[in-house]
């Protein structure tokens, strides 16, 4: 909802963009928390390259998902076992053919052939706090989205936060910056497994899915 941006965060955010302040990153982290009208959406991304096609991507995820009572936007969360698997499967395919190009030939041929396995929160969660292929695969897509940007400074690593905290998901925000890493990793799979409820996690021998139970 559009009346919960802050219209005061919202001057300060065009005063930034325009280089008549200065701000930590952190300070923008908000900014989009609660929006959702594609007008308060064209004024964040005015000052940005592809500002229309950002501005669809955010629109993308946010019919993707919905606030209820949230600080972040939560997935929509209407599909299936089959449905999430088949989604999982998609982002995976993504991923061995990121891998492949990132020189990783190893974790491309895991990421084909692993099997997609539900499993509880608890387990992806200590996926994703430790060390373990997790991790790696998280840092190899984390330099490919970098090493593609072709935007830098300090304007770009705000709006990177602002993404970020629309839900708390840095591949959500990736999906919407696309357009300034063209040559990176495709995250519209991303967004069609997350807006089942899918999370998911790379594990020695599997790819582990949580499909949380819908708000009521």
């Amino acid at each position: 909802m559009d009346d919960r941006v802050d219209d005061e965060l919202m001057e300060e955010w065009a005063a930034f963009c325009a280089g008549r302040s200065e701000q930590e990153d952190w300070y923008f982290s908000g900014l989009l928390q609660g929006v959702t009208g594609p007008e308060m959406l064209a004024a964040v991304f005015a000052t940005f390259p592809h500002a229309d096609e950002l501005r669809a991507r955010a629109l993308d995820v946010l019919g993707a998902g919905h606030w209820g009572d949230h600080l972040y936007l939560q997935p929509a969360r209407v599909g299936d076992t089959q449905a999430l698997a088949r989604a999982a499967r998609a982002w995976l395919d993504e991923l061995a053919r990121v891998a492949g190009a990132a020189g990783e030939p190893a974790l491309q041929a895991t990421l084909r052939d692993v099997p997609v396995v539900e499993a509880p929160a608890d387990r992806l969660q200590s996926a994703w706090s430790g060390s373990g292929p997790a991790a790696y695969l998280h840092d190899v897509i984390c330099d490919e989205v970098r090493q593609a940007r072709t935007l830098d400074g300090p304007q770009m690593n705000a709006l990177d936060e602002a993404l970020y905290h629309l839900a708390s998901d840095l591949y959500l925000g990736w999906y919407i910056a696309q357009p300034l890493a063209p040559a990176s990793v495709d995250f519209g799979p991303y967004l069609a497994f997350w807006r089942l409820g899918g999370r998911g996690a790379l594990v020695e021998g599997a790819f582990l899915v949580e499909a949380p139970a819908a708000d009521v």
